[in-house]
């Protein structure tokens, strides 16, 4: 009987698997080493990684991005989160972190 339900996860497993059609990547960086942003980001082409979250829009982060054809998801950090109720500090945030990379050969944002 358990291997019956050991073979079913693995089918299970197999199929669920066979259905992803790409991988994204959460950067985080709070590290005691931490690499340069250059080299993550040829780290990060070199593994064929298309996708990458960012929870901090560091301004070093997204100009090693600009221009490498990884696609960025630019997040709101936790500690911000009550503050952006406020219209115009919202937009702030977005022009600040967002806008200023949205040119042709900038970072790819979505």
């Amino acid at each position: 009987m358990g291997a019956y339900w050991f073979l079913r996860l693995v089918l299970v497993l197999g199929i669920l698997g066979s259905c992803v059609h790409g991988l994204g990547v959460n950067w985080g960086t709070m590290a005691i080493r931490k690499l340069s942003p250059e080299t993550v980001v040829q780290m990060l082409k070199d593994n064929g990684i298309l996708k990458v979250k960012l929870f901090d829009a560091d301004q070093n982060t997204m100009t090693a991005l600009a221009g490498s054809g990884i696609e960025v998801m630019v997040a709101i950090p936790n500690e911000q989160l009550a503050v952006m109720g406020d219209y115009n500090r919202a937009k702030d945030w977005v022009k600040r972190n967002v806008t200023r990379y949205n040119f042709n050969g900038g970072v790819t944002i979505k």
